[in-house]
């Protein structure tokens, strides 16, 4: 394990490594965002069996948040992070055989397992617990933005990669094998340069270990639940924002090129953008739960004003420029689920099992909403159902907002009450 001389730099190069890891583990059991009609004719799968790999996914995600928290609090998050990598890897190497269905199902599993069970608190862990309250801001949002990046980059590798084969099966393969390989060296990165975080210790001076008690005492406390309300609303208002793409095409006739392009832009340059933003900002008012009330605030405005734009190409740049700052406030507190922590008076030990509960409860609209929002199009076609799916986000966002209040004013009392 590699030794730095200068606590700065060895914070910042672990925040690099772990948001390396972070930017590479989901591209596997999300491999249709780049292949899809390859991965449909290569496995030899419809469409509705290729949506129940990622219901399988989603379903084990939903299960392995939380023991997944708790199990980041009682053992070393950075062997965690490195069974995760290669764990992952090894489960992609087999996923490049392209077996039959049934083992794919299994895959989705194992991925389920290994890049959330033993990976997305540990993440959430290690990431807190290089700074203090005052810097989670800016530590979440490089953590996230870095994630895009790297994501961006190594997809674009993928690409690459996958046009040196002569048949589209092949390179299927050698793209998840160059995804495999890539998280296998995240892995030994991680050996090499990142260190778990330093034991809290007790009135004693002895390390403090992690008790079920702890356990118990964080799933009673009410700000927890309220962050995961807060995040469910962002989330769930996130996962509408990415309709915009066929809104434009069907809505407004934009280019498929075009279209693809914002696309990519609403991907990756804006995460990184409002993710870099939200966490500097986040910072800079000293709370991130101020921010996130800003936050919403943005997120409402600009969700309702896509209803008062009018449908006309003229208006075309109009509506792109609202779908600009609209995104930015999105993900930018998307890029801070984790970051209130700290300012809700979580103990750093056990920053996993919070960040377990906020997941569960968070990321829950995973399970619904993309099924929820493709019937709302299919029943309401052209315009009426896009503005359904803008209120249905404009409300989300008045949600959040009110719980942002409520977290807010909760945790103002609670402060005073430790002070006196």
């Amino acid at each position: 394990m590699i030794k730095f001389k200068s606590a700065k730099v060895e914070r910042w190069v672990t925040l690099f490594v772990v948001a390396l890891v972070g930017g590479i583990i989901t591209k596997l059991p999300y491999l249709k965002d780049t292949y899809y009609s390859t991965l449909e004719q290569a496995t030899g799968s419809t469409k509705a069996q290729l949506g129940m790999l990622l219901t399988m996914y989603g379903l084990m995600n939903f299960v392995c948040y939380f023991p997944g928290g708790m199990l980041a609090d009682k053992v070393s998050p950075k062997k965690l992070i490195i069974i995760s990598c290669f764990g992952t890897g090894i489960v992609g190497l087999w996923y490049s055989t392209l077996p039959g269905y049934s083992s794919l199902l299994l895959i989705h599993c194992l991925f389920g397992i290994t890049t959330v069970f033993t990976f997305w608190a540990s993440m959430v862990k290690i990431t807190n617990n290089l700074g203090d309250e005052n810097e989670q801001g800016k530590l979440f949002g490089f953590l996230e933005g870095g994630r895009g990046l790297v994501g961006t980059l190594v997809a674009l590798g993928s690409v690459y990669v996958f046009a040196k084969f002569a048949s589209d099966i092949k390179g299927l393969s050698g793209a998840i094998v160059f995804y495999s390989v890539m998280l296998m060296i995240a892995g030994v990165l991680v050996i090499l340069f990142v260190h778990d975080p330093k034991l809290e210790t007790d009135d004693s001076g002895e390390s403090s270990s992690v008790s079920w008690k702890d356990f118990k005492t964080v799933i009673k406390i009410p700000r927890v639940w309220l962050c995961g309300l807060i995040v469910a609303c962002n989330y769930g208002a996130v996962m509408l924002f990415g309709y915009l793409t066929p809104y434009f095409t069907e809505i407004y006739s934009m280019s498929s090129s075009a279209t693809a392009l914002l696309g990519v832009f609403r991907s990756y340059a804006l995460m990184l953008i409002g993710s870099l933003i939200g966490g500097l900002m986040a910072d800079k008012m000293k709370s991130v739960i101020r921010f996130m009330q800003y936050g919403f605030i943005g997120m409402t405005v600009f969700s309702f004003l896509y209803l008062l734009i009018p449908v006309n190409r003229s208006m075309l740049w109009v509506v792109v420029g609202n779908f600009i700052l609209h995104g930015l406030f999105l993900l930018a507190v998307k890029a801070l689920y984790f970051a209130p922590i700290d300012e809700i008076h979580i103990s750093k030990k056990l920053a996993g099992t919070a960040s377990g509960i906020i997941s569960i409860v968070g990321y829950s609209p995973e399970i619904y909403g993309y099924t929820a929002a493709g019937t709302i199009l299919d029943k309401n076609p052209g315009i009426t159902g896009y503005n359904i799916l803008f209120i249905l986000t404009g409300i989300l966002s008045i949600v959040g907002l009110i719980l942002v209040i409520i977290l807010r004013r909760n945790n103002n009392k609670y402060t005073l009450s430790l002070k006196k």
